[in-house]
């Protein structure tokens, strides 16, 4: 690839297997080594974490004995794969916690009128400082906050989350794919189980 490397947000894997970048490896349990991320949750975490609008370049390092002349372009196929189907099921679940701000408003609107209604009724409770009226008072603005918090919550800002991911997908969907081999088959892989991810800025 002849691109400027400046221009290029670079995540470095090194994976045991070409399929630990789309399912846990089998491994011991107990092993230091044990990764239980894959490489594709490992990369989300990196581009969740530093915005960037650049190319991502994934840099994969594989045992010798992994690499084939297609394996690059089985995984791009398959990353692609990933990302669509996953954005649909973002896109998916931000309507459904529309839906269920929506649905909630069914118990928190009640929840706010009472809360009105004893907010009005401490109106009326003298003298205005007595602990009865100060207690119907903030009980009765708790109770509205309550009412509308949550609904709004959810039907506003939950989708934000399912949002951000999708715009990391659509980067990582993108994403040129280029395998090497691990540097040094001969020592011990202190990552044997797994990926480790790092980034290039």
């Amino acid at each position: 690839m002849t691109a400027d490397r400046s221009r290029l947000r670079i995540i470095k894997l090194r994976l045991m297997h070409a399929r630990d970048m789309f399912e846990l490896p089998q491994a011991d349990l107990f092993s230091e080594y044990r990764s239980f991320l894959t490489g594709v949750e490992f990369c989300l975490s990196e581009l969740r974490g530093a915005p960037s609008f650049r190319q991502v370049r994934l840099e994969i390092s594989l045992p010798a004995g992994d690499i084939s002349d297609d394996v690059s372009a089985r995984l791009s196929r398959t990353l692609r794969q990933y990302c669509e189907d996953r954005i649909r099921y973002n896109r998916a679940e931000g309507r459904a916690q529309r839906y269920g701000g929506i649905s909630a408003l069914r118990i928190g609107i009640p929840v706010c009128v009472l809360g009105l209604l004893l907010t009005i009724a401490a109106a009326h409770i003298e003298p205005s400082d007595s602990i009865l009226h100060t207690i119907f008072d903030t009980l009765g603005w708790v109770l509205v906050w309550i009412g509308l918090w949550f609904p709004i919550d959810q039907f506003l800002f939950y989708p934000l989350l399912y949002g951000r991911e999708n715009r990391v997908l659509r980067q990582l969907a993108d994403a040129a794919i280029v395998i090497v081999p691990h540097a040094d088959v001969s020592s011990p892989a202190r990552w044997a189980g797994g990926a480790t991810p790092s980034a290039g800025r």
